[in-house]
């Protein structure tokens, strides 16, 4: 690619050299480049992105290379153009005019990342990486940069309320195969029509907040999640009036976009007058933690749970042990678990998933190397599974070869991990994180199965101690 090839020049050319030797502090005996200097996001020049954005963070790359160690984009493509230290060059470029805005070679760059946060982790100097490329991307649309489907999604989400162009009526067939999400569905039609009667409506303490993805796509996981709950003994609602949280538009630069989705979900939520809203979808569960209370400029007023925190929260509340049906204590299904970005390092649920797994008896959890907030993306996130499916599921077959080693491997240490590991299972909690992983072990021929946590706990019985 043109841009690419000049891009690589430009790195390399005398100016480049002179800015990165430019250091004139010393934070932790790290190098840095000192104070942040007004730059792109300068709120008192004509920036290129919005004047109201104060963070010149971007401008505090020292090109130290930690990013690219563990970027799963650049794994993959090895260009300059995909890993945070490359975008910080291509950002600094554009601040100091030397490089246009070139709609061709750069809007790949913008959107060719997963936003996954893991480069945040490793900064030396602390850059907030997913928050400088969020806004990034959210210029580009302003400037009409972005890729074609990206619009398509758009437009999607904009009048049916979800991403996948499915009859918003038909958000909820897939409650036909299940019993416990039909009374759930039920109870939420009554509480609805009371609400636009004016009439006294049945408060419940739990509803479930299904997402577009487990709603038209993944049904097993609503399934499983309805039998969970139930199994617990929970009378929960769902909400027959549920839009779209707005998680991949958020991330794909159309935060203008979602104001009425977040209005809308939160009003629905509130009227309901639910305590608890709990998620087995990840992206949603961090856009309505992190996101709605930003946008609205207040606290949401209810409680926001993933399925993978709230049940082993629940069952120690109520001295209830888990059996795992399928396998026994002395003949445990081994499972490795895959910690989402979205519930990671974006929510720092890390702990209450590995909890919930060795409460359960007849499974036995072993760990990968990656875990955590150095576990490795799954390729899906940030709307790369949606505009760039191909290296989404690249970077997922990579992710693989940590917890099986019937894949090929591209990196020693990582097969070493897999021969540790032998685990039957990848578990994970996020239908994106499943999607991906699950495609990859396919095409690569894995004999690894790709689960979501909540697909164990459908097969498990709920005992309460006497």
């Amino acid at each position: 690619m043109q841009l690419q090839s000049s891009f690589i020049d430009w790195v390399k050319s005398e100016g480049v050299k002179k800015m990165s030797k430019d250091k004139s502090s010393d934070v932790k005996n790290i190098v840095t480049t000192g104070p942040p200097v007004a730059g792109l996001f300068s709120p008192h020049r004509d920036n290129l992105l919005e004047p109201r954005i104060l963070t010149d963070d971007f401008q505090r790359c020292v090109e130290c290379g930690y990013c690219r160690s563990v970027c799963r984009v650049y794994d993959v493509t090895y260009s300059e153009l995909d890993y945070a230290g490359g975008r910080n060059r291509i950002l600094k470029a554009l601040a100091n005019k030397e490089i246009s805005f070139d709609k061709e070679g750069i809007v790949d760059s913008i959107f060719r990342c997963t936003l996954c946060g893991n480069c945040r982790e490793v900064c030396p100097v602390g850059i907030d990486t997913v928050k400088v490329f969020q806004k990034f991307r959210k210029d580009a649309i302003h400037k009409g940069v972005l890729p074609r489907k990206l619009g398509i999604l758009d437009e999607r989400v904009g009048k049916l309320k979800n991403p996948y162009n499915e009859n918003p009526d038909d958000r909820f067939n897939w409650t036909k195969d299940c019993v416990p999400a039909q009374k759930a569905l039920k109870r939420g039609i009554e509480v609805l029509k009371a609400i636009e009667t004016g009439s006294e409506k049945k408060k419940y303490r739990v509803g479930y907040y299904v997402g577009c993805t487990s709603a038209f796509r993944n049904t097993e996981l609503a399934i499983a999640t309805c039998t969970i709950l139930e199994k617990l003994g929970i009378e929960f609602v769902l909400f027959p009036n549920e839009w779209c949280c707005g998680s991949v538009s958020y991330r794909t630069g159309l935060e203008d976009h979602i104001h009425d989705l977040v209005k809308h979900n939160t009003k629905m939520i509130r009227d309901f007058g639910v305590e608890d809203v709990v998620f087995s979808c990840s992206g949603c569960f961090s856009t309505l933690s992190l996101e709605y209370p930003r946008l609205l400029g207040e606290e949401l007023g209810f409680n926001l749970y993933h399925m993978a925190e709230f049940v082993p929260k629940y069952v120690k509340e109520h001295n209830i042990n888990i059996k795992y049906t399928k396998r026994t204590k002395e003949d445990p299904l081994v499972v490795t678990y895959h910690d989402p970005c979205h519930l990671g390092r974006y929510m720092g649920v890390y702990d209450p998933p590995r909890e919930l797994i060795k409460m359960i008896e007849g499974v036995k959890l072993v760990e990968m190397k990656h875990i955590r907030n150095m576990s490795r993306c799954c390729g899906a996130g940030g709307g790369v599974k949606t505009l760039y499916g191909e290296l989404a599921t690249t970077v997922a077959t990579n992710r693989l070869g940590e917890s099986s080693n019937c894949v090929e491997i591209l990196r020693a240490d990582r097969l070493k991990e897999a021969e540790e590991t032998h685990s039957e299972w990848m578990v994970s909690s996020c239908v994106f994180c499943k999607n991906n992983l699950y495609q990859a072990a396919n095409e690569s021929n894995s004999g690894l199965t790709v689960a979501d946590i909540t697909e164990i706990l459908q097969d498990c019985e709920f005992i309460k101690e006497e």
